[in-house]
């Protein structure tokens, strides 16, 4: 029986797709366009994956190409069967390639809404413990007889020690490492900051609630990807608010003082002074786990 060299044109096309997949993930890691689609702390396992991925392909296309003795050996496509069940992942190879690769703009943000009912403001004297980032646990205490038990937990907990430079600060200056602490001290404990100067640096978001002179400062937030992202940052007033555009980013310098909001009461940015500033190359915050 004769031997020929056959090609299996459906294995084939199979590598080829696993092929676009990880050539498209190692693309976006080196590019670092994987900045708006997932948490930095997850690029190593995307270059796992598309690793992974490459050898997959490497296999499948092992079995695209072999010697057969059948008399019917020639170039084929899994011999007639439907294989439409591969154009949606055809479709979603051309959709990732082709599509520009941006950032979220604050049209999502004013349909998610800000991160602020969620976290009503309350007394620090109401509670001994609070919940930092990554949701660790932070002790509060104005014992003095304590100082010994303090020490220690805070050696522990290098949060709580962050949180005591806040309340100390007269100036809080909010910065993408320490974005999410901030806004979640802040906003927990707002009746502690009243009065302090605050800097930050945000996108403008406008919502029906706020009032004429009111609008949002956000940034956002992504715990995991792009599709858990959250606008979060504070409500802001000032005199000329109706001049500021959706979207438009500020830096803007103000003093702390509480308003509601939702029925909440919550921290409100009096705004002294602004200056109009440019999106930063990497507009997302991710949360810092201590």
């Amino acid at each position: 029986m004769q031997r020929r060299f056959s090609v299996n044109t459906e294995a084939l096309f199979k590598s080829l797709i696993l092929l676009g997949f990880s050539v498209f993930l190692f693309w976006l890691v080196k590019s670092n366009n994987i900045i708006y689609y997932i948490n930095p702390r997850f690029v190593k396992l995307t270059t796992a994956a598309a690793v992974l991925i490459f050898f997959m392909f490497m296999a499948q296309a092992g079995n695209s190409f072999r010697w057969t003795s059948t008399c019917h050996s020639c170039c084929h496509f899994g011999h007639g069967n439907n294989k439409l069940y591969l154009f949606p992942f055809v479709v979603t190879l051309l959709i990732a390639f082709l599509l520009p690769n941006n950032a979220l703009d604050s049209s999502v943000a004013y349909n998610k809404g800000m991160n602020l009912s969620t976290r009503p403001a309350a007394s620090a004297q109401s509670d001994s413990t609070t919940a930092g980032p990554g949701n660790v646990p932070t002790t509060r205490t104005n014992n003095n007889d304590t100082n010994i038990q303090g020490d220690t937990l805070k050696a522990q907990n290098p949060v709580q020690s962050k949180i005591d430079e806040l309340r100390k600060s007269s100036l809080i200056k909010i910065s993408e490492d320490n974005f999410t602490l901030v806004t979640n001290e802040v906003n927990m404990y707002s009746d502690q900051y009243v009065g302090k100067e605050i800097t930050m640096l945000g996108f403008v978001l406008k919502e029906r609630k706020f009032t004429s002179n009111q609008f949002g400062l956000a940034r956002y937030v992504i715990s995991c990807c792009t599709a858990d992202a959250v606008p979060d940052g504070f409500i802001c007033e000032y005199k000329n608010a109706s001049n500021f555009c959706e979207g438009d980013w500020l830096n803007i310098r103000g003093y702390i003082q509480l308003g509601k909001y939702e029925g909440n009461t919550v921290p409100v940015i009096m705004v002294t002074s602004f200056s109009k500033a440019q999106e930063p190359q990497n507009p997302y915050i991710y949360p810092v786990y201590y």
